[in-house]
């Protein structure tokens, strides 16, 4: 029979040499392949035209020799050591690149570095990892012959954009410094000692800027440089009582003894009166500044400051007004009175609290107050009228676990208590008017200029459709040609109008979306929320809770604690 065998050539290739003889078993394609099979060879890149070529040249020299005779040999390379091959494919944004391996059949495998070279005459240049180039080589060279292999083996880097410059508070405000007392010697807290814990003295450092930075520059995987945009810078501002420190331009310091206050990027310090306690026998205060009262404010008294007031006791039956923040370490007490049997118009509180700023208290009860931005109440506020531009928090700062018992609460923002309402089922009025009544008062307003433009309008069209009417010998084309445009101003002016109507009433709807009550602990009934035109009152006790407006509706759902 025909003898097969696999010799190398010179070129460290595989020939199949064929010795043909006549008779025996023949030799097909397949015993080729199986003789491949068997061989150290079978990695190798296997070229079957030439096996095909070979059988037939075999069959054309077993043709006319006769039984065991031997034809001449039959070579033919048919296996070929191809070495491994890469393609390397740059991402779009250029912020990437990845390398396919084409895995050796019997040939060279790739280096880490034979990697990084071929990437490199791609146009890769920048942001290689090391690692990932040496695990894909080590990757391919284990793979089974003329597979592919993929892996990303640069990243960009994007540019870190600048941070903004900052004001930084060197200073807790009155509120924060009320609430953390001075300590005795002997570790007790002295709560009538509030001057020297609130007040600043000459040289006090106040607040400080955090310059800007001008960011970290990024590049692409072909070495484009990607600049980052460098943070916004704020101006240190210094307020009245304050300079900027001629030891630096980054700090602000005080040049008065007196209570600092937070301005838009700087701080301010106020003059400041110091008083054990107002009483009849110190009179009323009525002070350009801030105010300190180291204890309390007696009944019938009154206290009016341009600035900020901070009372470390009590505030009971008596009157304070202030331009800044109110902070009360003790708490706002009020005569008791029936608000609930009486119209709110016509309620006259004992005690009246009013603030152009914030309001804090450790607790409230039969009070009026009035806050042009947020009031905290610690522990429990119970039967007050309050009128708030922005949110009302009964709680711990961290947490609004407070009581909120009857009473009737026009907020701007939103409501937070750990208990709203009570078991005797008082009932808790809370009504978001303010913003409702100043988009209502915008959507009249503009609904007056929509009359307005629209009889304009139909004026003037009834008259340019009354001149276009007339017969030629009477016709007007100088006063026609006036009143076409201003119809088409007019008309202009309504549309306009019309827009911003549409757009007011969907601020109006999107803000009725985002005022809410929320009661984290329990929801009692008698509480009503009232937004607009829409409200909705507690019928039973609820667990954690929250009442909002939704799809014409009040809803009250429960709150689910993670």
């Amino acid at each position: 029979m025909t003898k097969a065998s696999l010799i190398c050539n010179n070129k460290n290739n595989i020939d199949l040499v064929l010795e043909p003889i006549k008779g025996g078993d023949t030799i097909s394609a397949a015993s080729i392949n199986e003789l491949i099979l068997n061989s150290e060879f079978k990695t190798l890149r296997v070229n079957n035209s030439n096996i095909k070529n070979a059988l037939a040249e075999l069959n054309d020299v077993l043709k006319p020799l006769q039984e065991n005779k031997t034809g001449r040999t039959i070579n033919y390379q048919i296996l070929e050591r191809i070495d491994a091959s890469i393609s390397i494919t740059i991402e779009t944004d250029e912020m990437g690149a990845s390398a396919e391996i084409t895995t050796a059949q019997g040939g060279k495998h790739l280096t880490a570095k034979a990697i990084l070279t071929a990437a490199q005459e791609a146009g890769v240049k920048k942001g290689f990892s090391k690692e990932h180039l040496i695990e894909l080589a080590q990757l391919a060279a284990k793979e089974p012959p003329n597979t592919q292999v993929e892996m990303q083996i640069a990243t960009g880097r994007i540019a870190i954009n600048g941070k903004d410059a900052l004001i930084k508070p060197l200073v807790e405000s009155a509120q924060s410094r009320i609430l953390k007392p001075k300590k005795r010697e002997d570790g007790s807290v002295d709560m009538r000692d509030l001057g020297d814990i609130i007040c600043v003295n000459i040289g006090d450092p106040l607040a400080k800027k955090v310059p800007l930075t001008q960011g970290k520059e990024g590049y692409t995987v072909t070495a484009t440089s990607l600049p980052p945009a460098p943070g916004n810078d704020v101006e240190l501002v210094a307020g009245e009582g304050t300079n900027i420190s001629p030891k630096n331009n980054n700090v602000l310091v005080s040049e008065r003894v007196g209570l600092p206050k937070l301005i838009n990027n700087g701080m301010e310090v106020d003059e400041v009166y110091k008083i054990k306690d107002v009483t009849v026998a110190t009179g009323n205060i009525n002070f350009t500044g801030s105010v300190i009262i180291d204890g309390n404010v007696n009944e019938g008294m009154t206290v009016v400051a341009s600035g900020d007031i901070t009372v470390g006791g009590f505030v009971e039956s008596a009157t304070l007004e202030a331009g800044g923040d109110i902070t009360i370490s003790g708490g706002i007490i009020g005569r008791k009175h029936d608000i609930e049997k009486t119209a709110i118009t016509d309620v006259l509180m004992s005690v009246n609290i009013k603030a152009k700023g914030s309001i804090y208290a450790l607790y409230c009860q039969y009070a009026q107050i009035v806050s042009g931005k947020n009031v905290r109440i610690e522990n429990q506020l119970m039967h007050s009228i309050l009128d708030i531009h922005g949110r009302l928090w009964v709680g711990k700062e961290e947490q609004a676990n407070g009581k909120l018992i009857g009473g009737y609460c026009k907020v701007g923002t939103s409501v937070h208590a750990g208990f709203i309402g009570a078991t005797a089922g008082s009932n808790t009025f809370i009504n978001f008017e303010h913003q409702v009544i100043k988009f209502k008062e915008r959507i009249n307003s503009l609904d007056e200029l929509i009359k307005k433009e629209s009889t304009t309008t139909d004026e003037l069209l009834a008259a340019i459709n009354k001149l276009k009417k007339l017969p030629k010998e009477s016709a007007k084309p100088e006063l026609l040609a006036k009143l076409v445009p201003s119809y088409q101003h007019h008309a202009k002016q309504m549309g306009k109008v019309l827009n911003k109507k549409l757009l007011v009433e969907e601020k109006l709807q999107t803000y009725k979306s985002s005022v809410y009550i929320e009661a984290t602990e329990k929801l009692y009934h008698g509480v009503e929320l009232i937004i607009g035109e829409y409200n909705e009152r507690s019928r039973r006790e609820y667990g954690p809770s929250k009442m909002f407006y939704k799809e014409r509706k009040i809803i009250i759902d429960a709150i689910v604690h993670n």
